[in-house]
């Protein structure tokens, strides 16, 4: 598991979709959606499941039914109107899935029971490429190995998307405008 960076993709997405549809707020209910599924432990230290059961560790929290459960949920704060309340569900629903995603791609830990209520079989991804095995739990290697494989390619393609989300309508614009080329080309922005 991620120990520090779990809050890390619901900041990038937001970065990503820009400020004027994702605002602090609701950015940083993403992010505390995005840490959430490891409020987990608490059902396991209070004795309610085994580390490996359906409640427990990586089990129904760690799930798209949790996750899809979530959004709606957070849905219901986002203010007036069918749009703002579908975005805001879709956002969280997305920062609360990124920590099982980040969990799975990690190369120790128990598998996520992703297809909780259904079924709380734990499945594995099949590509866990996150080198974690023998790293402490806590300490500088740990938040060093988090930074190389988690935070450096989610500044990276949140960049990529500011610089595009920026770049197109401008794109765009030029095609346009300019006659010759105009010529039976299109050019939509969002």
């Amino acid at each position: 598991m991620a120990t520090y960076l779990h809050f890390a993709p619901a900041i990038a997405l937001a970065v990503a979709i820009g400020p004027r549809t994702v605002g602090w707020r609701l950015t940083l209910a993403g992010a505390f959606c995005a840490v959430l599924p490891d409020a987990d432990f608490a059902l396991v230290t209070l004795g309610l499941d085994r580390y490996s059961g359906p409640y427990g560790h990586r089990g129904f929290m760690h799930s798209l039914g949790f996750a899809l459960a979530l959004g709606a949920f957070g849905a219901l704060w986002a203010g007036p109107g069918r749009g703002r309340r579908l975005g805001a569900a879709a956002f969280l629903a997305l920062c609360t899935l990124s920590h099982p995603l980040l969990d799975g791609l990690i190369d120790r830990g128990i598998c996520n029971a992703w297809l909780w209520p259904f079924d709380d079989t734990r499945i594995c991804l099949d590509w866990r490429p996150i080198p974690m095995r023998g790293v402490p739990l806590f300490g500088m290697e740990r938040l060093r190995k988090e930074l190389i494989w988690i935070g450096i390619p989610l500044v990276v393609s949140s960049l990529l998307a500011v610089l595009l989300r920026w770049g197109w309508p401008r794109l765009c614009s030029a095609i346009t405008t300019t006659p010759a080329r105009a010529k039976g080309r299109t050019c939509t922005s969002n």
